[in-house]
């Protein structure tokens, strides 16, 4: 499984450099009143491109976490659970007079 993501960072890293290389026109952002002085197409692509991957690993995090904490307290549940069923099944049976 290892080289599998070894082949996907190689084959991006390849791409993402033939567009840098591809794409070298420089080009004016404008956004909210600021304007950028002249930069390479790729930068803001780039830039974009990191700007959503690491909300979408911040978004990933928070969810990792909720679950995380949801796992823990249901194992919780889960052993109390089990001692009581252990506790029951130890109990003497009595019978009715």
């Amino acid at each position: 499984m290892n080289w599998i993501n070894v082949v996907v960072v190689l084959l991006l890293t390849s791409l993402a450099t033939m567009f840098a290389l591809s794409n070298t026109e420089t080009v004016h952002i404008a956004f909210a009143g600021i304007i950028s002085g002249g930069m390479p197409v790729y930068v803001p692509v780039f830039a974009a491109f990191i700007i959503g991957f690491a909300g979408g690993m911040m978004s990933l995090s928070f969810s990792r976490q909720k679950h995380k904490l949801e796992i823990k307290k249901l194992r919780q549940e889960n052993e109390l659970l089990q001692q009581e069923v252990d506790n029951l099944r130890n109990f003497p049976l009595q019978d009715e007079l």
